[in-house]
């Protein structure tokens, strides 16, 4: 049975050994995901076999979820990475989404596997989620400034109504506005699913 499912994560360093860490991590998770309907147990797996092999100053922030078209909406487990971001349309309000969770990496599976949980969401129509990597937050302004949560959820809110893919332009213009020529020197990714 093909579940659609959308994962973000977000490795702690740079270069190559971040990049190889976060290698394996896709084919795992890519695995795993393959023959497992709960996102929790799916993080639980990729933790336990990555753990061994990420070094004590690296670890990995995930989110991963199903799309639940029987319940209409999603399934979602977070392990350490920033709360996906909720638009109801019905209430044109903003809120983060906190099921619990830790880093991958930094604990080999005792408490990991405890605090990290399947979170449904429900989606009404035109009510959009959407997942980013601190790159987006933390981006700083000529004057030291992070672009923050509040600015972000502004952004959400000010697109929300003209679809995903106007959300993800609207953040992603409203960062380089900010910014301006302040060089940065984190990733930014942002996903946006909306439910039509």
């Amino acid at each position: 049975m093909c579940r659609p499912a959308v994962a973000i994560a977000d490795v702690s360093g740079k270069g190559v050994p971040a990049s190889l860490i976060m290698a394996i991590c896709r084919s795992v998770l890519r695995a795993e995901a393959a023959r497992n309907p709960s996102p929790a147990d799916v993080l639980r797996k990729v933790n336990r076999q990555l753990y061994p092999d990420i070094r004590e100053d690296m670890f990995i922030s995930m989110a991963y979820l199903i799309l639940d078209h029987q319940r209409n909406g999603v399934v979602l487990a977070r392990a350490g990475h920033d709360a996906p971001l909720l638009y109801k349309q019905q209430s044109q309000s903003v809120t983060p989404v906190k099921p619990p969770g830790m880093v991958v990496g930094i604990d080999s599976g005792n408490v990991f596997d405890r605090l990290t949980v399947d979170f449904g969401v429900l989606l009404e129509r035109d009510d959009c989620l959407v997942l980013y990597t601190d790159g987006v937050t933390e981006t700083l302004n000529t004057e030291g400034d992070e672009f923050g949560l509040e600015r972000m959820m502004q952004s959400v809110r000010a697109r929300a109504n003209d679809g995903a893919q106007a959300i993800v332009k609207k953040i992603i213009e409203d960062v380089r506005d900010f910014t301006g020529s302040e060089p940065q020197n984190d990733d930014i990714t942002v996903i946006a699913i909306r439910k039509t």
